[in-house]
């Protein structure tokens, strides 16, 4: 079974002016994720990405096709307990520490009071954040705040991990913590990476698919890809 099916996704916007033509943001997709490894969705800003994402996630309908995540039907209350998510611009309450975060995520994720704070201990320690845990979230750096959000993506330990450019808007040494930080998580799960940045697809990535226009341009192994094109 694989982590990710999707086949033939079209999706398509009513156009903001009368008498313009529906917008296609999707055309006849199709790809296939394996379970255990980094997939690399690869294209510019405005190509689908998102889009796939979304619809992945249960949070927008297909216009037409096939989307499902382990077997199931995207959306599917099941399958969204096995979903971690890093949006591309998250928002967090800012009042909040980073632990009281957390504890918010999970409860709203049904974990329990003792295994929550096991989780919440481990999880900021494998990101680096243990002696920031009492900080409030709005004195974190950009950096912290996407390893913050790696931390809530993992807690309710998920099989499939999403993230939106998870590096957008880093600086040279912080790409490069968050980009440790993937590999790790990769190596236990399923990791659906969407990135506009070539070097980061081949840092990471087992195979990349690149996409344009809601459009397959190619995909293959990243060195395969480089070669190519």
């Amino acid at each position: 079974m694989d982590a990710v099916l999707i086949e033939g996704l079209t999706k398509t916007f009513r156009s903001g002016w009368p008498g313009l033509p529906p917008v296609t943001a999707l055309s006849g997709l199709s790809l296939t994720v394996r379970q255990g490894e980094i997939y690399g969705f690869l294209g510019p800003n405005g190509s689908g990405k998102t889009t796939t994402l979304k619809i992945l996630m249960g949070l927008m309908r297909a216009t037409s096709g096939k989307a499902e995540v382990l077997g199931k039907p995207a959306g599917d209350v099941q399958v969204r307990r096995q979903i971690g998510f890093l949006p591309e611009s998250p928002y967090f309450y800012d009042y909040l520490t980073a632990e009281e975060f957390l504890a918010c995520y999970g409860h709203l994720a049904g974990l329990e009071r003792a295994e929550l704070g096991r989780r919440i201990d481990h999880l900021l320690e494998v990101v680096g954040l243990t002696e920031a845990r009492t900080r409030q979230l709005r004195k974190f750096s950009k950096g912290m705040l996407q390893r913050v959000g790696l931390a809530q993506a993992m807690l309710h330990k998920p099989d499939v991990l999403i993230l939106d450019e998870p590096t957008i808007g880093l600086d040279p040494a912080q790409v490069k913590d968050v980009r440790e930080l993937i590999r790790e998580l990769g190596r236990e799960r399923t990791v659906m990476l969407s990135t506009h940045i070539l070097s980061e697809a081949q840092a990471l990535c087992n195979r990349v698919l690149i996409i344009n226009e809601g459009k397959i341009v190619a995909e293959d192994a990243p060195d395969k890809l480089r070669s190519r094109l």
